[in-house]
């Protein structure tokens, strides 16, 4: 690093940053949960899947969805490549194993959509085995340059007094090593990874790089990446790399840490412009993929800062509506209207649903009539004459609670989500319709 002027060093570790951002934002999502035993991974330990058998409570914060039953796991593919099998579902029964990389880039899916629920055997592959690998056993090899892979499941459940089937489903999922699916003897255990213990004030400073450093090592760089690890290497950032200022000039460490902070000031501005897409009437909406990202760093880190590991917009959407159409906040002592035109239901290969949450506690609003969603699983929603179905949001109890949703007195916000949407919902041919307050 010597002869490193201030102005470059600040450039190098701003770029560095947002390189390595979303490294470090999975390793505090995902991997250090799994080996602080948090209560999201239950003490698993890698390549297990960790099922959630319960719905997830109205009172949990956070946005959550009462549409699925959720798995996690870490996959440690150091040693040797590791097979997920699946089992045959039931036509009606929607799920998907959701597989992220290291640096938070989508890998394919192993899910309704590309399985047609049938029975099936697919094998990931990380970046440091030799092989050969025969491919006839398996319906799909996936290779990732992520030596530790995330995969979260949903299954979306058909009836909550009933999760039998879902269950089902978690249960005939498998994760094992590749010898033991092949019967043959285990390669050597690779060596054991010093993983950091997570300080959250050091991962705001030029501690992040102590994180990122550890993390690239566990992501060999593509091609293209050559000669931006030569450039971040004149900081000390680099796969596996001691990351130390004991030998800068002060001028230097300063002019880093500048550069760190115009670097979360781009990451917090360019979330803040993908956040909520195109604002369609009142809700914010968009079918863009950013669940892949190529070389668009910035989008990358914007991305795993807020939402980390978005779905692919064929597998599943969601808008959001927080403001009625005159741009006041949804507000329960208000009534609005939320109104499907007739053959306009949202169109979906397996389910939608409308979900209200809270907006002081991001939770849904708990109340006696334990109707957090409305859903094409809601049992007597009826419809208008024309073919229509309206449905009522507000705080007071209306005369027919038929197809009410209850909302605090407060302010509260709308989701919509939909599973499989359909090609018109892809192509932008059909949008949410509006919230329009009737009071």
């Amino acid at each position: 690093m010597g002869g490193l002027g201030p102005q470059e060093a600040s450039q190098i570790a701003r770029g560095a940053c947002i390189f390595g951002f979303p490294f470090v934002a999975n390793y505090h999502a995902f991997v250090h949960r799994l080996i602080s035993t948090h209560d999201a991974t239950q003490g698993a330990g890698f390549n297990r899947l960790v099922h959630n058998r319960e719905l997830f409570a109205p009172q949990s914060h956070g946005t959550c969805s009462r549409d699925t039953l959720y798995s996690l796991g870490i996959i440690d593919l150091r040693r040797e490549p590791v097979v997920i099998s699946v089992p045959e579902a039931p036509d009606d029964q929607f799920y998907m194993l959701q597989i992220g990389d290291t640096s938070t880039e989508r890998l394919p899916y192993i899910s309704t959509m590309t399985t047609d629920n049938q029975a099936g055997e697919y094998v990931l592959v990380g970046p440091d085995f030799q092989g050969p690998l025969r491919t006839r056993p398996f319906n799909r090899v996936i290779a990732t340059r992520g030596q530790f892979v995330v995969v979260q499941g949903h299954v979306v459940v058909l009836d909550p007094d009933d999760l039998s089937p879902a269950y089902a489903i978690q249960d005939g999922i498998r994760v094992r090593p590749l010898s033991a699916f092949l019967y043959r003897k285990p390669p050597p255990e690779p060596e054991p990874v010093s993983f950091l213990p997570w300080d959250r004030v050091a991962a705001t400073g030029l501690g992040i790089f102590c994180y990122i450093n550890m993390a690239l090592a566990w992501h060999p760089p593509a091609t293209h990446e050559v000669d931006l690890m030569a450039s971040f290497a004149q900081i000390g950032v680099g796969p596996g790399r001691r990351f130390s200022t004991a030998d800068l000039p002060p001028k230097v460490v300063s002019a880093m840490e500048e550069g760190i902070t115009e670097a979360k000031a781009q990451i917090a501005e360019a979330a803040k412009e993908s956040a909520d897409g195109q604002l369609i009437d009142n809700w914010h909406w968009s079918t863009k993929d950013v669940s892949r990202f190529g070389t668009d760093y910035l989008l990358r880190a914007a991305i795993s800062s807020r939402t980390i590991y978005p779905h692919a917009p064929d597998h599943a959407l969601d808008a959001r509506a927080n403001v009625d159409l005159s741009g006041d906040p949804l507000v329960g002592k208000k009534t609005y209207e939320l109104r499907f035109a007739s053959g306009r239901l949202p169109p979906v290969y397996f389910a939608w649903s409308v979900t209200l949450y809270d907006a002081e506690t991001t939770a849904m609003y708990d109340h006696p009539l334990e109707r957090y969603s409305i859903s094409d699983r809601t049992e007597g929603l009826p419809f208008n004459e024309d073919g229509s179905l309206a449905i009522t949001i507000g705080h007071e109890v209306p005369q027919d609670k038929a197809n009410w949703l209850p909302a605090p007195a407060g302010t509260f916000y709308l989701v919509l989500r939909l599973y499989g949407p359909k090609p018109e919902v892809l192509a932008d041919r059909w949008t949410p319709p509006p919230v329009r307050r009737v009071d």
